[in-house]
């Protein structure tokens, strides 16, 4: 029996090798960041501390959308966010937090906060998550565009 599961995780290892090789160098490194596996069924997976796993997204969905996609995936937005940060990407840059270092500039694949370029104003994506109301995120919009300018440092 331990033969037959090790026989089916080096095939499940060569075809994820094989699936990997399809992907561009940045969902690659969203992939690394999450540590996420390929399932059986075609799908990638962070398994961790004996929880169930839980599915990002499968294999087609990584083929055919991209790392803003993902990432709306692993936060679990709704279409709403997703078809605002679509269109008005261009009006932030990608943030994470380091307490020593404070915010700083990261790639979209690494994000863990969008910066509205106008205001300077930080959005955590943990709080995008907890809108649920379409309506209270419309809202949300509207205040950070009434924002006035940042001021140059």
């Amino acid at each position: 029996m331990n033969g037959v599961k090790s026989m089916e995780g080096e095939k499940l290892e060569e075809l994820e090798r094989a699936l990997r090789n399809e992907l561009s160098e940045e969902k690659l490194k969203f992939i690394d960041k999450y540590r996420l596996q390929l399932n059986s069924r075609r799908r990638w997976v962070c398994k961790k501390n004996q929880t169930p796993e839980r599915v990002y997204f499968s294999h087609k969905f990584a083929m055919d959308n991209g790392i803003l996609e993902f990432l709306f995936r692993k936060y679990q937005f709704c279409f709403a966010k997703l078809k605002y940060f679509r269109k008005n990407l261009d009006k932030f840059s990608f943030c994470k937090y380091h307490p020593q270092k404070g915010f700083y500039d990261t790639e979209l694949w690494d994000a863990e906060f969008f910066c509205h370029k106008q205001s300077g104003t930080m959005i955590d994506f943990r709080y995008l998550q907890q809108i649920r109301q379409v309506e209270v995120f419309q809202e949300f919009i509207k205040w950070m565009e009434e924002l006035p300018e940042a001021e140059e440092k």
